[in-house]
């Protein structure tokens, strides 16, 4: 019986570390596929959009939204802000303005793989 109580403790153990760890990777920190875009004028918040600012564009988080994006591939890394919508194509998870792309060094591939860090 004894034997039985400690397996059971175990797989729920594990189950929970397995699950804090999941989530503190969905919050914290996560890669997502995003690729730049340097046209407009206007963004979805209403803002004046500027291709050489540290901004960038998502479908679900809300403006003002501040994240650390870094470029695994290069190892630069630079803070933005959610001020618009997009990316409107499948498999991208965020729109860099070209200001920021140029500073992680994704300018040349037009897509990367970047590791995201929400600030707030």
């Amino acid at each position: 019986m004894l034997k039985l109580v400690s397996i059971a403790l175990s797989v729920v153990s594990i189950f929970v570390f397995s699950v804090e760890f999941a989530l503190a990777r969905s919050y914290d920190q996560t890669y997502i596929r995003a690729s730049f875009y340097s046209s407009g004028h206007r963004t979805a918040s209403g803002e004046r959009f500027n291709p050489n600012g540290y901004t960038a564009a998502s479908r679900t988080l809300p403006f003002g939204t501040r994240l650390h994006v870094t470029n695994p591939a290069t190892g630069r890394s630079v803070i933005v802000r959610i001020n618009d919508r997009g990316p409107f194509i499948r498999g991208r998870g965020l729109d860099l303005a070209r200001g920021a792309a140029v500073a992680l060094g994704m300018v040349r591939q037009g897509t990367a793989v970047l590791r995201v860090i929400r600030l707030n």
